[in-house]
């Protein structure tokens, strides 16, 4: 398939590209047709989607998969609940093999992310795909690929760009009516014990678990109970460790430089520098606890930061973004919007509470582009852009310099660091579009 604008504009004039088009139109939904969608990766955040979908309208979950038994017996009983008779699947290559299913939402581990959402696309799948998009630099361009050439809809998991009251923000940066809005910092902050999650020794997997399936594409390792990081009531640790995530800022990071980004007409940064590593927990997780991230977009300066033992203000602002400009400063966070002028200016104070949860908005959106064929509030495209910021913090911090990163081109001017924005995938897992 070819790869360049012009090269893919005449493929498209010729015979075999009106065929190949053709071929990967996808499917007319009539007003009573019901999306067949199937969920895989059914733990905390999988279980929280599964809950929303279930409650839409036009929605029939067909199948929930997990490689972890009682994962799966409670998201089939989620489903059930909700009225729905959905088959339990160990493996996710049965899901993407059944031609009945419409849609599947990947709630999986992230290193889990670009493969199943890259087959998906080829099997005729919409996708819904938890952030971040992608644990490498390089994934991301697949993932972008293949949801254009099969013509699919990818909307990411980055749902707060169906919260109103952060549109309205976005809405307001763009405006100027900020005036020149210099700096933009965003953050998240929170107060763990010094032992964190703890150093427990490696072990047998437990009883219903599918190890060597878990890891996937990722080097094989063996078990360790934070590696698989389930555990009650809380979001799995696997995100702490560099073979499955990218730690709190591809994390929790991604949704605050994502409306930065958005702000800024999606944007991408074109230099990034940070610091940052463990300088305060004592557990075996690998990604850094303290991190200040810098980020040069044109004609701003935006900052992530975060910090693991310190709140400061106890339950007040733990994670949030503001915008200077020189009229006033924009705060926006999860609850609420809100203006503040600069001393002498002429701008009015403004407040925008949040008026519902995003997150089954984007749900609502998500199924609508389904049926429609619109581009959803989250395209993957804006995910992988904010993806990539994110995870370039993290190489800034692992290669010892600042990363100049060339949009066009799709990598960073600093040759020594070009191998990091790679993963090396264990056989026999392939990523291609």
């Amino acid at each position: 398939m070819p790869t360049s604008p012009l090269a893919r504009r005449t493929f498209l004039k010729s015979g075999a590209g009106a065929a190949a088009v053709s071929a990967l139109a996808p499917r007319a939904y009539s007003a009573n047709d019901k999306i067949s969608m199937a969920f895989i990766g059914t733990g905390v955040m999988g279980s929280e989607n599964l809950g929303v979908a279930a409650g839409q309208p036009g929605v029939a979950i067909a199948a929930v998969c997990d490689v972890f038994q009682p994962n799966l017996e409670r998201a089939a009983a989620i489903a059930r609940r909700a009225g729905h008779q959905p088959k339990e699947v160990r493996d996710f290559r049965q899901i993407l093999a059944d031609k009945s299913i419409d849609a599947i939402c990947i709630s999986t581990p992230d290193h889990w992310h670009p493969y199943i959402t890259v087959e998906g696309c080829k099997a005729g799948k919409d996708v819904y795909v938890e952030k971040p998009a992608c644990v490498a630099v390089d994934e991301g361009r697949v993932m972008l690929e293949a949801a254009r050439k099969y013509n699919r809809v990818v909307q990411a998991g980055t749902w707060q760009r169906s919260g109103a009251h952060f549109q309205k923000a976005c809405e307001i940066v763009a405006s100027g009516e900020l005036g020149k809005i210099a700096f933009a910092r965003s953050w998240i902050y929170n107060n763990q014990p010094k032992k964190g999650i703890g150093n427990p020794a490696e072990q047998a997997p437990p009883p219903g678990l599918d190890w060597d399936l878990w890891q996937g594409p990722a080097r094989q390792r063996p078990f360790n109970p934070n590696r698989f990081g389930v555990y009650k009531d809380t979001y799995s640790y696997f995100r702490f460790f560099w073979d499955y995530a990218g730690g709190i800022v591809t994390d929790s990071g991604i949704h605050m430089i994502d409306i930065v980004q958005m702000a800024l007409g999606d944007a991408m940064p074109g230099a990034v520098v940070a610091l940052g590593g463990k300088y305060w927990l004592e557990d075996n997780s690998e990604t850094p606890d303290t991190m200040q991230a810098t980020f040069e977009y044109p004609g701003l300066i935006g900052s992530w930061e975060h910090r693991s033992n310190n709140t400061e203000l106890g339950k007040s602002r733990l994670m949030g973004i503001n915008f200077h400009g020189t009229r006033g400063t924009l705060y926006v966070d999860r609850a609420v919007m809100r203006i503040t002028p600069e001393d002498g200016s002429d701008l009015k104070p403004f407040e925008m509470k949040r008026i519902a949860d995003p997150h089954p908005l984007h749900w609502v959106n998500f199924l609508d582009c389904v049926r429609t064929r619109k581009r959803p509030n989250s395209d993957i495209e804006t995910c992988v852009k904010s993806s990539i910021t994110s995870i370039l913090g993290n190489l800034s911090i692992q290669a010892g310099m600042r990363l100049d990163w060339d949009q066009q081109a799709q990598t960073v001017k600093q040759t020594s660091a070009r191998p990091l924005l790679r993963r090396e995938y264990r056989h026999p897992w392939k990523l291609e579009a």
